[in-house]
Formats: structure tokens, sequence, C-alpha cells
């Protein structure tokens, strides 16, 4: 059939009259545009269509070949139909057929209607690799001609009941989705094929037509194969067509369509579709139907009317289908940074604006994080919860490094050891007072320093969540901002450690003050070892001193007037005022001043009386005796080898005690000081000046060139990907509800006239 001759050819007409045809063709013209459009990005839009569906050899690509009058692909001992086929048939004064495949155009302007079986068949080997297997991509063929009705039909791959060695389970499984997908649908008009020889209730079209649409509202039936109903049977197959076994809403139609002892005699369409008014008209069986419900071209103007009564009442819903799409792409794109996808579209001032305001807003909302942070407006606040047990860990700590009774009065007598010298007893307690607090001083860098590592990560990580939180759509500003965090975060690292420093050298220069402070601290200690039992106190002193030491029982009375007394003789009338006034240190005998007393209890046993008896590790010689500032740069105490037997069971005196808690009393002063100051200062450096910082260095980004805005305010490359995938979507639902509003402003004034 060629171009020029196509419309020569006499064929019986299956459109409605020209009129009605005028109406609506723009209605389905407009649908089959949409379904065009939409077909790639959404198979979820609910558009009116008619779905054929039937058992394989059930007759149903005859029934298509009598609507179209097109020669479709014969399968003979294969599978007819491999993919889903939609037939768009339009009524026009010439002749022109296409055929489409996911918008790719395969062939046009077919010029022989015999040929597009052929072309649709060796697409559909394509897309199966020459195989009887099933594929979901579908095939739309579009033809025109004079003699054609103004009707689409999606034909889906015939219901396998029984697979053969071609066929395997997984393209049954594929139909099943097909059929699914497709009759889901609402607004989908079902028609299923049916052989007229097979009884109704066993068969698969009507089994998934109820599967789907269970009170048949939207199922029109087909009844195929009349010439192969048995004598008798008859009856029965009237009683279907009444509606009487199985009801459906729209009812049944009869068509006998050609046979295939007809195609092997090359009977043309035409032919065939006026045999089929004289197998009604002439026979006894079938006579009775109404005419309007039986042959091809009945069949083509019933399923006609229904579609465009189908497409008017879904147009509403239609509408609201899509703009509820809309809602949820605009939802995706406020999640993927972009308010408004007009505003892309703007000229270079409008758009320099509008990625102004959006920088503005990101570092605002940056801001807002960081201060909310910073002030702890959160609940569960994740920097502060954690600052928290670092203090409490850091005073802990703190508190850990001082000098027990053991070590304390090793120390003591170590320093007592390398300070001996002709100074006076003021001055070497003041030095003694300073060598062991300095060993102290050096015992709690350890603690600050791990409490400065553990904030420095702690708020590190806080804020690198924020700037991932606020900016992780934006991949150039999230690592601009994390440039600037990292700068600054090394900035006042540095700094926090030259903290750490200064407070130590403070610490370390001024060990010992005359200051009220210390003396509260001092009559506070003494309080509590008075008030301590003497025997517990005694056994205490005894135990610190035994290794490497050999120790006596000291008297509890000693201890106490110790603790009582002066640089004198103390008056009885003050005793009582011991806690109210500051003790001065006590007079300490040395061995080489003037008012020293030989028989003093420590210095007479840790003095020897002549140059032989003085230990080799104990001589005379300055390099042996280590002065106090030898002692600071030691990384130890000076320790006496437990083998130099200096200090003999009555060394641990009254002036021990003294030195004890004279040094207890600076170790709580120096760890009161650095537990109250060291953390403030770490958290006004790593805290508050950082985000300040932050907040001002960020605010400088606002004032940029528009270039520089576009690379700032660059999403991801995938991002930009989705984001367009959305915003061509939204374009095409834009369009789509615009041209449903033209029809069905068209249908209310096709009504008003």
């Amino acid at each position: 059939m060629s171009t020029s001759s196509a419309s020569k050819i006499d064929h019986p007409s299956l459109a409605l009259t020209e009129s009605y045809d005028e109406e609506i063709a723009p209605l389905l013209t407009t649908i089959d545009q949409i379904r065009n459009r939409i077909a790639d990005i959404d198979t979820t839009i609910d558009l009116p269509a008619i779905v054929v569906i039937g058992e394989q050899s059930s007759g149903k690509s005859s029934v298509l070949e009598a609507l179209s009058s097109i020669p479709l692909p014969r399968g003979g001992q294969h599978m007819t139909t491999k993919c889903p086929l939609e037939l768009r048939m339009r009524r026009s004064s010439t002749w022109h057929a296409s055929l489409e495949c996911s918008g790719r155009l395969i062939r046009d302007n077919i010029p022989n209607a015999h040929d597009i079986g052929q072309h649709i068949n060796h697409e559909q080997n394509r897309l199966t690799s020459n195989r009887d297997q099933i594929s979901k991509q579908v095939l739309l063929l579009n033809i025109q001609a004079p003699w054609l009705p103004n009707l689409t039909l999606i034909d889906l791959p015939g219901i396998i009941q029984v697979t053969s060695k071609q066929q395997d389970s997984a393209s049954v499984n594929i139909i099943e989705e097909l059929i699914q997908e497709y009759l889901d649908k609402p607004s989908t008009i079902i028609l299923a094929i049916i052989q007229a020889c097979n009884d109704i209730e066993t068969s698969a079209a009507i089994k998934y037509a109820k599967m789907f649409d269970p009170d048949g509202e939207r199922t029109i039936g087909v009844l195929t194969k009349l010439d192969l109903v048995d004598r008798g049977a008859e009856q029965k197959l009237l009683e279907v067509f009444d509606n009487k076994r199985i009801p459906l809403k729209h009812g049944y139609l009869m068509v006998k369509c050609r046979t295939q002892e007809d195609i092997d005699n090359n009977i043309e369409l035409s032919e065939a579709l006026r045999k089929e008014e004289q197998f009604f008209s002439k026979s006894s069986k079938f006579q009775s139907v109404p005419i309007e419900r039986r042959g091809c071209p009945s069949l083509a103007r019933f399923l006609t009317r229904e579609l465009v009564r189908n497409i008017k009442q879904s147009l509403p819903h239609l509408i609201t289908d899509l703009r509820g799409k809309i809602n949820n792409i605009e939802q995706q794109l406020r999640h993927l940074g972009i308010d408004d996808y007009t505003q892309l579209l703007l000229t270079n001032e409008a758009r320099s604006r509008y990625l102004t305001d959006k920088l503005f807003a990101a570092m605002q909302l940056f801001r807002t994080e960081i201060h909310g942070v910073e002030e702890g407006a959160q609940v569960n606040n994740p920097l502060y919860a954690k600052r928290n047990e670092l203090n409490q860990q850091f005073y802990k700590n703190m508190h850990n490094c001082k000098f027990e009774n053991t070590q304390l009065i090793q120390l003591i007598k170590s320093a007592m050891i390398a300070t001996q010298g002709p100074e006076p007893s003021d001055y070497i307690l003041f030095r003694v007072t300073k060598t062991v607090c300095l060993n102290y001083i050096k015992a709690i860098r350890v603690p600050m320093e791990q409490y400065l590592s553990h904030m420095i990560e702690r708020t590190n990580n806080v804020i690198s969540n924020v700037i991932n939180k606020v900016f992780h759509m934006r991949p150039n500003l999230l690592n601009q901002i994390r440039l600037m965090h990292e700068t600054l975060e090394q900035q006042l690292k540095s700094e926090c450690h030259n903290e750490l420093e200064l407070m130590l050298e403070m610490e370390e220069s001024f060990v010992y003050a005359d200051n009220p402070l210390y003396k509260e601290t001092l009559k506070r200690i003494k309080r509590i070892h008075q008030q301590n039992s003497h025997d517990a106190l005694t056994t205490t002193i005894v135990q610190s001193a035994r290794t490497p030491y050999t120790t006596t029982n000291v008297s509890t009375n000693s201890i106490t007037t110790s603790l009582k007394r002066t640089n004198g003789a103390m008056s009885e009338d003050n005793d009582d005022d011991l806690d109210e006034e500051f003790s001065p240190p006590v007079k300490i005998s040395r061995p080489n001043n003037s008012s020293t007393n030989r028989s003093s209890s420590f210095w007479s046993n840790l003095w020897p009386t002549s140059r032989q008896d003085i230990p080799e590790n104990l001589t005379s010689d300055t390099n042996d005796i280590r002065s106090s500032s030898e002692y600071v740069s030691s990384s130890r105490p000076v320790i006496l080898p437990a083998t130099t037997n200096v200090v003999n069971d009555n060394t641990i005196d009254e002036e021990i005690i003294d030195y004890k808690i004279r040094i207890l009393t600076m170790q709580d002063i120096i760890c009161q000081r650095i537990i109250l100051t060291f953390p403030q200062r770490i958290e006004y450096q790593l805290v508050r000046k950082q985000f300040s910082q932050l907040d001002l260095q960020s605010s400088i980004l606002s004032s940029t060139s528009l270039e520089k805005l576009e690379y700032l305010m660059a999403h991801h490359p995938e991002t930009e990907r989705r984001q367009n995938d959305l915003i061509n979507k939204r374009k095409i639902y834009d369009e789509t509800i615009k041209e449903l509003q033209n029809l069905e402003q068209q249908q209310s004034n096709s009504n008003t006239a």
C-alpha cells in the first residue's frame, strides 16, 4: 500500500461522524502529546488510556488489526507481542505512519501499511536479542488514514498460561509487572480479549481485570473467535454477553476477525470487515446481538466514546495530581538548596542579588548555629556537655598530681639536703618550699596539656559538624569555610599552647608569696592537721618515711609543739590564737650558722661531724651540692639513695611537718589558681575568640563578584544534576497543567454552546 494509493482503497469507515471526530481530535492529540512528554520522566502519571490484555492466541492482535486496518506481526510458533505497543490512530485525509521507541524515531513515512508489521517485528527482536522474551520498552506506532478512528490503544504482551522451551519464567514475571503497572491506574480502561470458545471463568484476562478492577467499573469485555463456539454452547455465551455470568459495567462486545485461513489466503483487512458484517447478519445464533455491540467498527466507535468520556472525567483529577507532584518537586528543590528555581533564569544583576541573598542566608544560619553552640542555647549542647566533663576530669587530675605523705616527705628531705648552706633559716624554708613546689608544677603540665588537647579536638569537631550541616550542599563554599576554620584553628592552637607555657612560667617564677591567700590557706591546712588524731598523723608520717629511711616513733607532744612554735619560744597566751594569726616559719638549726644547735634532731644526724663521715655523694664539693636552680632544671626531684644513711630514726621532727604543711598550702594554692584560670582562658581562645573570628571572616564573603558568587554557591555535580532533572520535570508539569486547563476551558465552552 503506497502513500499515493492508500487513501483510494475502499476501506469501511471505523470513525464516528465527521463533526464528532473534529471535536475529539484535539482532546486525544493533547493527551498523546502529554504522554510523549512525560513518558521518560514519570511513568506514574495517571493518563487516561485503553489497555488491551488477553491470553496468547486469544485473537488480541487480530482485534487490533481490525481496528487499525494495519497488519501486525504474526508469531506462528513464536511470541507475537514482545513489548508494549502503543497504537495511535488518527483520522486524516492522507496516509502517514511512523515507528518510535523511547523517544527515538525508528522509521518515518512508512510508505506501505504491509511493511509496518515487519518493522515492529524487527524492533522487538532487537529489544529482546531475537529471543522469545519480554521487554518493558514501549514501541509507539503513529498512523493516520481517512478510515481510521481517533483512538489510542496500548497493547500488552499476551498472558502466558504455560511456558514453552523458548519462554522462561522471567517473561511471565515481566508480563505480570506490566499488567500491574498499567491496570493499577484508575484512569485506565481495561479491554479484556476473551476467546468465546473458552469458559469465561477460566479466562486469564478476566482474572487480571478483576484483580485491579474488582467491581468491573472500567473493564470492557470483547468476545472473539465466535466461529469456534461449539454447538449447544451458544446459549452460555449469550449469558456472558448479557452480563449474567460475570457482569461488567460496560458489558461485552462481539467481533469476528480474520482467521488463520484468511491470513494464509491473503484476505485483506477491508475484506475481513465485510465478511464480519455478513457473519452477524446471517448467523441465527448471534443475529439478536445489537448492531452497536457487534463488529469491529462498532467496537472502534464504542472505545472512542469511552476514551473521550474518560479523558473528560479525568482532567480535574489529573491537574490535581500534577500540582501535587510540583509541590513535591519544590520540597526536593528546597532540600537541595533552591527555594525558587525561576531565580536561576534572572539577569546578571538580579542573579547577583539573588546569590548574595542566598550566601547571606547561609552565613546567617552558620552564625546562628555557631552562637547557639557558643552560648549553650541548644538542648544537649554538644560542646558544653563535653566541656563540663573535661573540666571535672581536669579538676581530678590536678588534685591527683599533689604529692602524698610518703612522696612529699621524701621530696622535703631531698630538698633540705640539696639546699643546705649558711643561709638564714627563713631563706632555707623558701628554697625547700620552692624546690618541692616546682616538682608539682612540672607534674601538672601533663593534665593541662591533656585538657588543652581534648578541648581543641572537641571544639574543632563541633565547629566542623556545624560547617558540614550548613554548607554540605555547596562544596566550594564548604571548602572555603573549612579552610578559614583550619587556618584559624592552627593560629589559636598555637596561642593556647603559648598560654599554657606562660601560666606555668608564671607559677614557677612566683612559687612562694606571703599574701592573705597564702595565710588563710596555711591556717586552714594547719587546722586540718590539728583536728586529725595524733595517732593517725604519727602513723602516716612514720609510714611515709619508712623507705628508704629508718624511722622511730614521734611523740604527739613533739609534733604539736612543732606546729605551735615560732622563731623563739611561743608565749603560752598565744596558743589559742594559732588559727587566727599567721605563724612564721620555724627556726631551722644549720651546722654552718652561728645560731645552729648541733643537737637539733634533724641536722645533727644529717650533717656529719667530720669530713670522713660525709658520704661520697654528699661531699662539700659545690658540684655535688646541687642548688635549687639545678634542682629545678632536673627532670625529677633530688632523692637520696637508699644506701645513704644520713637520716636516722629521729630525723622526722617538727621541722619536716612544718615544711610539709607549708608545701601542701602552696600546692593547694597553685592547684586552685590553675583550675580557676586555665580552663577559662582556653575556652576564651578556642570558643569565644574562634567563633567571633569565624563570624567576622565569613561575613566578608558576601562582598564578592558575581563570578565568585557563582563559584561559591555552586552545588555538588550530582546535586546539580538532580536539580536540573527536578527543574526539567517542574517545567514539563507546568506546561502540562496549562494544556489540561485549556482542554477544560474548551470542553466548558463546548458544553455551553
